[in-house]
């Protein structure tokens, strides 16, 4: 029973990795981004820290992605390794035989 919620517990866990790895890259890029004022600054880092994933989907789609200026190549690169990490992950718990480990 337990060998057959483990891949579905994995793709949680590595949702639940992606999700922190942009909440992280969010703070980071709005506690290193020089914005017009200090005030500014300040209130995108409380949006982040105290909303967390939402506050970092609210600074993604404000500001992130509206900066022509800024290069994210960075950024997708992480995310595709991550992704392929967890696909590679959940193909390989997939092809495992249900007693093994038992």
């Amino acid at each position: 029973m337990i060998a057959n919620a483990l891949p579905a517990m994995l793709l949680l866990i590595l949702i639940g990795v992606l999700c922190f790895v942009f909440w992280l890259i969010m703070l980071i890029d709005s506690i290193t981004r020089k914005f017009k004022d200090g005030t500014e600054k300040i209130i995108w880092v409380l949006v982040n820290i105290l909303l967390g994933l939402l506050g970092s989907l609210i600074y993604y789609f404000v500001v992130f992605k509206n900066d022509g200026k800024k290069s994210i190549k960075w950024f997708w690169w992480i995310l595709l390794i991550l992704v392929s990490l967890m696909i590679v992950a959940v193909a390989v718990l997939l092809s495992t035989p249900a007693g093994y480990g038992n």
